[in-house]
């Protein structure tokens, strides 16, 4: 019976990880096979995924709560719970509890002082680029347990930037401050995904607009461009509640009418791996961008501005490639939870 049922009950799998797949059996792994096939059984039983789902939903639609590392806000708002996967430490900077000691922020002044000294010995310029934690943007749609201990937010990121435009030259962009600007001018218009964990397609622009004018490159205002909205009901942290799209869920996002622009070549559009982009007739400078995900939604506004631009993540960063001589700007740009890292990471050869 369950041969036969099985793949009809778990053709969608609405978890955030693969599942463990039938183990082949032979005489060479019959110490493991008992394990394995436990492990395949406990993902693939029957009803299974329908079960995950109904419990994420009794909880969410009735109980009002999240499941996993999500967190239930106002209106709904989800929200996410990086310090529950390890994943950074968005909920303690948003407590105010998330903070430097003095010698932190003395290493992570260095450790940025040291990588703008070695771009301007082989001259280049660099920035660094903060994009600030959802919490932050909309703490107004945080559930009330959550709401800060103190007046006033100060965690380890406000620390940084003061520590950093009062004792350095560090050329710092901090995109909280124009996106809050037009937050508080168009307050019908979020910033951010109600469904997910980063900004939308408006605070994209916005975020590549302020990066864009410190590198002297004005682009024009939200207002001037010709946006569309669009209905989504989907977003990461909806998936990490074991939930698929639904009319259960609401969001709004916005087209910018003429991107990708014309001229602009994709060599990479790969979301989960390397941007790269040409557009000769434009900005002669050659941009190199250490990225995480917050790019992905800037990659055109960005793309269509430079020569070249290569967004690289983590995962796939070699240092090597700014010896080449063909990089003119290195830009650093980091979500607001994993400032901590700036202590002791280091990305220059």
């Amino acid at each position: 019976m369950y041969k036969f049922v099985s793949p009809r009950l778990n053709e969608e799998n609405n978890e955030n990880r693969n599942l463990a797949e039938m183990p082949v059996f032979t005489w060479d792994t019959l110490s493991i096979y008992p394990l394995e096939f436990e492990n395949y059984y406990n993902d693939n039983f029957p009803f299974r995924s329908k079960l995950i789902t109904a419990n994420s939903r009794i909880a969410y639609q009735i109980f009002n709560e999240g499941v996993g590392s999500t967190i239930v806000g106002k209106d709904g708002w989800l929200f996410y719970n990086s310090e529950s996967s390890l994943d950074g430490s968005n909920i303690g900077q948003f407590k105010g509890m998330a903070t430097f000691t003095d010698e932190e922020l003395r290493q992570a002044a260095e450790s940025l002082e040291a990588t703008a000294e070695w771009c301007k010995e082989h001259d280049m310029e660099f920035v660094l680029m903060i994009c600030p934690n959802k919490e932050r943007m909309y703490s107004e749609y945080m559930p009330n347990q959550y709401i800060p201990g103190i007046a006033e937010e100060h965690c380890n990121t406000d620390q940084l930037i003061e520590y950093l435009r009062a004792n350095t030259d560090i050329r710092v962009v901090w995109a909280y401050e124009d996106l809050l600007e037009y937050k508080n001018g168009h307050p019908d218009t979020p910033v951010y995904y109600h469904l997910d964990t980063h900004w939308n397609y408006m605070g994209g622009y916005i975020g590549a607009r302020a990066l864009l004018r410190e590198l002297g490159i004005e682009i024009p205002s939200p207002d001037e461009r010709y946006i569309t909205p669009r209905e989504l009901h989907f977003g990461d942290l909806v998936m990490l509640m074991n939930l698929g799209a639904s009319d259960l869920f609401n969001d709004t996002d916005y087209k910018f009418e003429g991107y990708p622009v014309e001229g602009m070549q994709m060599l990479s559009d790969n979301v989960n791996g390397i941007l790269s982009y040409q557009n000769p007739g434009r900005d002669p400078r050659n941009v190199v961008i250490y990225r995480d995900s917050f790019c992905n939604i800037m990659r055109y506004f960005l793309g269509e501005q430079f020569n070249t631009i290569n967004m690289i993540p983590k995962e796939y960063w070699d240092p090597s490639i700014l010896e080449d001589g063909e990089c003119d700007v290195l830009v650093y740009e980091m979500t607001e939870r994993f400032v901590s890292r700036l202590v002791d990471e280091h990305i220059q050869p």
